[in-house]
């Protein structure tokens, strides 16, 4: 006799007997061939059991000044695969030198793709970026988005001597360190 687990948020539960099942899946958006373990023995002593399925599409992270194909590229962006509240899960990955980053093994399909949220956690140092969370979902097997990270906005910086108000410095050299 089957027994079928609905899953919401990565978890489900059913009334399972001892004894010996073969597992599969049937995960929109997945290789449901790639359930892992794909037979389980349920005993007495256990009563949680623990499942991956894999994916295989690959999602691009375009990343430019200008957000368009042919913008000038940033090197070094980094972003990382989250959940809905912005959780980090797996390794974060950087952009090249033709600003691509690339999440490969995420979820696609054709019909009711899994939504994929992603974060971008740094860029070049001299871009601006949003570290809101992002989402897209994949139709096909390959996408890449477009990801605008604007030059930094040129700031006026003033010194003054500390002893004569407004009196202004003639030379210095401020760093900034973020």
């Amino acid at each position: 006799m089957a027994k079928i687990v609905n899953i919401v948020n990565g978890t489900g539960s059913v009334e399972l007997i001892n004894g010996t099942y073969t597992v599969t899946a049937e995960v929109n958006g997945y290789d449901n061939a790639t359930i892992n373990p794909d037979s389980v023995v349920v005993d007495a002593a256990t009563n949680t059991y623990s499942f991956t399925i894999g994916a295989t599409g690959t999602l691009t992270l375009h990343v430019t000044e200008d957000g368009t194909e042919t913008g000038t590229a940033i090197v070094g962006a980094t972003f990382i695969r989250t959940d809905v509240d912005g959780n980090e899960y797996g390794d974060a990955i950087t952009t090249d030198a033709s600003g691509n980053a690339v999440f490969n093994n995420v979820p696609f399909s054709a019909t009711d793709a899994p939504v994929i949220y992603f974060k971008q956690t740094a860029s070049d140092g001299d871009h601006e970026f949003s570290s809101a969370v992002q989402n897209t979902t994949l139709t096909t097997d390959t996408a890449t988005l477009q990801i605008t990270n604007t030059v930094g906005a040129t700031r006026t910086i003033n010194i003054t001597d500390a002893n004569y108000a407004n009196l202004p410095i003639g030379v210095a050299t401020l760093t900034f360190t973020n």
